[in-house]
Parts: C-alpha cells; sequence; structure tokens
C-alpha cells in the first residue's frame, strides 16, 4: 500500500507516516520522549519528598524506614538515565533500516512516475532536489521535532503546573516571559527554509561542478586544459554567495535567541527570590523549595527555556514549510503505468505525424510547427537539421515522454495518445547520444533491455553483441561478459567511449522493439569504427524499421527517407539520390560541405 498521497500534509501526517512504516520503534521513541519529559516534573516531588523525609529522620521525628521510596525513586531515575542511550542508539539504527527500506523505494517510484516535464523544468527539478534526497530522514525528523515538542511542552507545563500549586502568580510570570521566545523561534524557522530554498536552487550548479571537478571521466582535460582553478574559482562565488545569505539570517536568529533566553534566566532568578516569601513565611516547606528550584534551574541549564524552546519551534516552523514542498511535490502529474516494464511482441505497419506542433511547457516558441510525415514498417529513415531544428524532439514525442503536442501521432490509426506506457515503451528502443553508463556486468548491461522478456537469453545477448562489434571487446575482458564494468565493482573493467556506445546499441539490438531508434550512434567513434558500424548497419535492421539520428552525413545514405528540419518544420524529404539533386537543397549544401571537410582535412563541419 502506498504511503503517499496526494493531500495537503501536515504534521498529524507525519506521525500517520511514522507509525505506519514502523509501528514499534515509533512507539518506542515516543514513549521515551514522553518518558523523559515526565521525569524532571516528577524529580520535583520526589526530591522534595526526600529532603523533608531525611529531616524528619534527622530530627527524630520518623523512622529511617520512610526515606526507602524516595532512594529507590531517585535510584530508578538514575539507573533509566545511565541505560536508555544505549538503547536508543540500537532503537535507532533498527529503526533507520525500516523507515529506509520502506520510504526509499516509494519516494523512487513517485519520481519514476512523474511527467517528463518535470524532470526538465527548472523549478520542479529544484523542487525534486528539496523534497527527494533525504526523504525518509526528513519524515523521521519531522516526527521527532514533534515529539520533541510534546517533551517540552509536558516538561515546561508540568513544572509550571507545580509552581503554580504552590505561588500561583509566580508560575503566570515565568509562561508569559517565554512568549518572545515563542514569536522569535516561529520566524526563524521560516527564514531557516528559505536559506534551504536558495541551496536547493544553487545545489544542482555546485553539484555539477564539483562532478567535473572530480570526475574520472574529466580527469584528462582537466590535466591539459588547467581549468580546474577556474571552476574551484566558480564553485566557491556560489558557495561564498548561500554562505553569506546563511550567515546573516542566522546571525540575527542567533542574537534574538539570545536576548529571549536572557529574558527567562533573569526572571528565573526573580522565581526564586520571589519564593524565599513563601518559605520563610512557612507556606512551602523546603523540600518542596529545593524541588522547585530544581526543577526550575533545570529548564535554565539545560537550555529548555531558551535554546530548547527557540531550536523546537524554529525547526518545527522550517520542517512546516517542508510540508508544503512535500504536498507540492506528490501533487505533480504523474504518467499512468510508468513504471510498467515494456509490452511484448509490440509491432506496428505504419506511425503517421499529423500536422503536428509542440512548444515546451512554459514556453512560447513552436520546437515542432505543423509536421506531417509517415514511418512504415520496414524502412529505415533519417532525421538531419541544425541543432534546435526539432530532430530530438520527435524522438520525445514519439516515445511518449510528452503528450500535450497538437495535431495527432497515429500507429496504424490509433492515436498514441490511448497506448498504455507499457505499449509505447514496447514499440521502440532508443540509443541515445548521451547514454547510461551501469556499472554492472556487460550480460546484465545489454540483458535489462529484455526485462520481462522470457526469449531474451544468453544466446540473444551474444547475437547483440556480434552485431554491434563488441566482440574483440569480450574477449579482451577477464571474465567475457560475466566481466562487471566499471570501478565500483572489485576486478571492474573500463571501457574506451566507443566500446560503451557499442554496449548501448547491442542493449538495443536485443530489445525485440519493432522500431530502432539511434540517436548519434557514431558520435564517440573514430572513423573506422564509424565504417564497421555502417557495415553492420543493415544486418542490425534486418526486418526493423530504424531511425537515425546523425549530424555525420555519411550515415544518411542507409535511410530509405530522408527528413531535412529547419526552424521546426520538414523542409525536405526523400531518399539521398533525390535530395543531392535538389538545386539549391540545404541537405545536398551541408552533404557536400562535409564531404569536403573529409577531402580536404580543413577544420570546422557543420552541425546538422
Amino acid at each position: 500500500m502506498m504511503i503517499l498521497k496526494q493531500k495537503k500534509y501536515g504534521f498529524f501526517d507525519m506521525i500517520a507516516i511514522s507509525f505506519k512504516t514502523s509501528p514499534f520503534y515509533s512507539l518506542i521513541f515516543a514513549a521515551k520522549y514522553i518518558a523523559d519529559a515526565l521525569i524532571p516534573v516528577a524529580s520535583i516531588f520526589i526530591t522534595a519528598d526526600f529532603i523533608n523525609s531525611a529531616m524528619a529522620v534527622y530530627s527524630k521525628q520518623t523512622g529511617i524506614s520512610s526515606i526507602y521510596m524516595p532512594v529507590a525513586l531517585l535510584a530508578a531515575i538514575m539507573a533509566y538515565n545511565a541505560a536508555i542511550g544505549t538503547i536508543m542508539n540500537f532503537a535507532e539504527c533498527r529503526r533507520n533500516i525500516y523507515f529506509r527500506k520502506r520510504l526509499v523505494p516509494e519516494i523512487i517510484e513517485k519520481q519514476a512516475k512523474l511527467e517528463y516535464r518535470h524532470i526538465e523544468n527548472p523549478e520542479t527539478a529544484d523542487l525534486i532536489e528539496r523534497v527527494c534526497p533525504k526523504f525518509p530522514e526528513s519524515i523521521w525528523e519531522m516526527y521527532s521535532q514533534v515529539l520533541h515538542a510534546v517533551n517540552l511542552a509536558i516538561s515546561i507545563m508540568g513544572i509550571l503546573a507545580a509552581l503554580f500549586l504552590q505561588v500561583w502568580w509566580v508560575a503566570v510570570g515565568m509562561a508569559i516571559s517565554l512568549l518572545p521566545i515563542l514569536s522569535i523561534a516561529s520566524k526563524a524557522g521560516r527564514r531557516s527554509y528559505d536559506i534551504d530554498r536558495a541551496e536547493a536552487e544553487l545545489g544542482r550548479r555546485m553539484k555539477y561542478l564539483s562532478e567535473v571537478m572530480k570526475s574520472r571521466e574529466a580527469a584528462g582535460e582537466r590535466s591539459l586544459y588547467g581549468y580546474t582553478g577556474d571552476l574551484s574559482l566558480k564553485y566557491g562565488e556560489k558557495f561564498d554567495s548561500i554562505r553569506k545569505f546563511k550567515l546573516k539570517v542566522e546571525s540575527k536568529n542567533f542574537i534574538r535567541w539570545k536576548m529571549g533566553g536572557l529574558v527567562s534566566s533573569v526572571y528565573s532568578i526573580i522565581i526564586m527570590f520571589a519564593m524565599l516569601v513563601p518559605v520563610s513565611m512557612g507556606d512551602i516547606d523546603l523540600g518542596m523549595f529545593i524541588g522547585l528550584m530544581n526543577g526550575v534551574f533545570g529548564l535554565i541549564s539545560s537550555n529548555i527555556v531558551s535554546w530548547g524552546i527557540y531550536g523546537t519551534i524554529r525547526d518545527l516552523a522550517k520542517r512546516r514549510e517542508y510540508q508544503k514542498d512535500l504536498t507540492q511535490f506528490v501533487r505533480l502529474e504523474e504518467r499512468e503505468g510508468a513504471t510498467d516494464i515494456p509490452a511484448k511482441n509490440m509491432a506496428f505497419g505504419k506511425i503517421e505525424f499529423k500536422n503536428v506542433s509542440f512548444k515546451y511547457p512554459g514556453t512560447d516558441k513552436l520546437i515542432l510547427d505543423d509536421i506531417s510525415f509517415a514511418i512504415e514498417k520496414g524502412g529505415h529513415y533519417s532525421f538531419v537539421g541544425k541543432n534546435g531544428a526539432g530532430k530530438t524532439t520527435i524522438i520525445k514525442l514519439l516515445t511518449g515522454l510528452y503528450s500535450n503536442y497538437g495535431g495527432e501521432i497515429l500507429v496504424d490509426g490509433r492515436s498514441l495518445r490511448d497506448f498504455a506506457q507499457s505499449e509505447i515503451k514496447g514499440l521502440s528502443s532508443v540509443v541515445y547520444q548521451d547514454f547510461a553508463k551501469y556499472h554492472i556486468s556487460l550480460y546484465d548491461n545489454i540483458a535489462i533491455a529484455g526485462i520481462g522478456d522470457d526469449a531474451l537469453g544468453v544466446q540473444s545477448v551474444k547475437n547483440a553483441v556480434e552485431l554491434a562489434g563488441l566482440s574483440g571487446a569480450v574477449k579482451n575482458l577477464k571474465h567475457g561478459l560475466n566481466t562487471p564494468l566499471g570501478k565500483i565493482q572489485e576486478g571492474g573493467a573500463d571501457l574506451s567511449g566507443g566500446e560503451w556506445q557499442r554496449v548501448a546499441m547491442a542493449r538495443s539490438v536485443a530489445s525485440n522493439a519493432p522500431l530502432k531508434i539511434l540517436d548519434e550512434p557514431t558520435a564517440a567513434l573514430d572513423p573506422i569504427s564509424e565504417s564497421a558500424v555502417y557495415k553492420n548497419f543493415e544486418s542490425i535492421s534486418k526486418r526493423r524499421t530504424t531511425i537515425f539520428i546523425s549530424h555525420r552525413l555519411g550515415s544518411t545514405k542507409l535511410a530509405d527517407i530522408i527528413y531535412v528540419l529547419s526552424e521546426g518544420k520538414i523542409v525536405e524529404r526523400g531518399p539521398h539520390s533525390r535530395l543531392m539533386a535538389l538545386e539549391g537543397g540545404i541537405y545536398a549544401e551541408m552533404f557536400d560541405s562535409q564531404a569536403n571537410w573529409y577531402k580536404a582535412g580543413g577544420e570546422g563541419g557543420f552541425d546538422v
């Protein structure tokens, strides 16, 4: 049963989530906090009883047996204080395991179901960054803050009640002295979360700079170009801006907290002198006076009145802001069936784009402007055009990442919007230019293309390896297909950029999707390797439909139909020979320019 629901979240929800996640340990911690709160209050009366009994024994007004009970109770409190830390450390370890086991998959599943536009939108990306990375910890911290608030309330109200029973006006005055701290702490919490918002906004940029400065992939260029110092300076500037903002806010909060604590401390001293009057008049016995002063000064010396109240209220206010973010996050639209595995044995005869227009959410520029074209079964197609022409956007629409387009995308006459996500996933496999590198075995790197497909076995993976031109690389690996890739696991092997790209291609080959989409498949390959891939292309695409996006136009000659995009429109279409024959054609000009570049060995080229 899902714990996260689309609703407005508050502190009671944090309590409910904690108990749903780990009822036993949530109850254990609640009991501990309540016990910790009641002990100081009980200690007032136990201490008073102990002192009064001791004085009575000393003056021979009663027997020594009267002191046994308060001594036993004081000993029990000391034993509890000595043992509770160790017990709760063990409980915390167990509790943490339960929370991570239950809540981490929950938040990952929610992220996986999000509409793709939320991933690309900077605002929702910042929201995800604030909510998701420490979701289990945040839920527990909010529950703990509630328990801590209950603990403080019981402790303070218990001592005030004991004080009220003896000298009511002193208790009322002390309660009034706490009000400034409550007000200051509430405002401080909201300011503290403003810091968190600013940190999340800069966090993604700082994380990227940090990865560039530390990653193995960029090590060569860092050494060659020596840009580490400049990046470090930029990182430091961003870090310094948030540090100054944080220092400014926290400094003001600290001064206000100290002033509020000073007021409470002064009033506590006044309480002591005020209570000397009823003690001298015999209205309060000595044991109760010492017990009460013990309780009051215990609040002061342990910073409960100052830092305890301030910190708790501030953190509750801060967590309230997190709850607002969580409420906004769970309300982000999801794709129905987003986590379903691809459907098996999908097939199609014809895919049509009919008058399709598209612009990215939050923008006014049309990336695709009333385009129409067809992809027929068994055909090989290529899309070319400058950066921003809309090539990759077509793939995003075709693979169901966006559905808010105008016009229609039809698969055998059926609207793509009517397809289940599992069916859309089963239609195509994509090799992106920025493909994923999974640090698992080579076999698993390829076999994940067939999750849920019982027909994909060892032989299918070996066939994919052969077709993708990886056989030589496999022979050089210590454990062949079972060799872990990357440096995370012991005995892991690293591959060259071209070999990694072939792994991604083999993954696509292993998939039984009828449509193969290759986005810059040879971008990381040298010309000889590129030529070998082209030779294998016919084998890879047998009985399959392919879409090829490439900046190197030599590959487009393999296509039956080439679509040339410019400013969101298809301006030319046809096979290579026909496009080359068009006088003043965009494609012919681009192709000739690249051909001359190779012949002359010149610099430059076209971004097509």
